[in-house]
């Protein structure tokens, strides 16, 4: 399929960049279309991580202001999973480590990919990299985040029981449905493990991020 960028500009740049593009492009039946006006955010890439606690069978989420929910109408104090944009020579991997440590105060023990996703394409060039992070949630205390960055955090324990019950009656942002749904789904490894008794603990009777074959 062809794509004719016929003009572009950029309309804002701060925090985000807002691009004014003109595209006409090739249509499933033939032919091009009429110079189409649209307009893209672009802010770079995020990585956000499901903390799940494969021994207790709970998960733990983190609420803080979220002025876009503000913005919708809802409640901005917003329970969501952990989440970071992506800095310049950062991956994805190292970043969601920062994120982890800087949201809950937590330490993962193993982190396993979900997969990417484009949050809102039809608007945005934004894409998530999820992931399932195996924690301890015994070590969750007090509030976290950032205070240079404003940021005010408190970590939630929740029973994976509850999660279903949690989507349907709460608004979470895309990236957190995502990854609640996945575990539900027994896409995890390690709830998948803790259900058929084959996770691994040490001779402690702790947890270990090594699973049996």
């Amino acid at each position: 399929m062809l794509l004719s960028v016929l003009k572009e500009c950029l309309e804002y740049s701060g925090f985000f960049r807002l691009r004014r593009l003109t595209v006409s492009h090739e249509l499933f039946g033939g032919g091009m279309s009429a110079p189409l006006e649209r307009e893209v955010l672009e802010h770079g890439d995020v990585a956000a991580a499901v903390l799940f606690d494969p021994i207790l069978d709970k998960v733990v989420m983190v609420e803080q202001f979220r002025v876009g929910a503000y913005a919708a109408g809802l409640n901005p104090w917003l329970l969501d999973i952990v989440a970071g944009r992506i800095e310049n020579g950062q991956s994805p991997e190292e970043t969601i480590a920062r994120e982890i440590s800087e949201e809950s105060g937590l330490t993962p023990l193993s982190v396993e990919p979900i997969g990417i996703y484009l949050t809102a394409p039809h608007l945005s060039s934004e894409r998530v990299h999820l992931f399932c992070a195996l924690v301890d949630s015994s070590k969750v205390i007090g509030t976290h985040g950032v205070s240079a960055e404003g940021e005010d955090i408190r970590p939630l324990v929740i029973d994976r029981a509850d999660m279903l019950h949690l989507m349907q009656t709460q608004t979470l942002s895309l990236w957190a449905g995502l990854a609640l749904g996945w575990i539900i789904s027994g896409s995890s490894k390690e709830s998948s493990s803790l259900r058929t008794g084959r996770l691994k603990t040490s001779p402690q009777g702790t947890k270990d991020a090594n699973f049996m074959k």
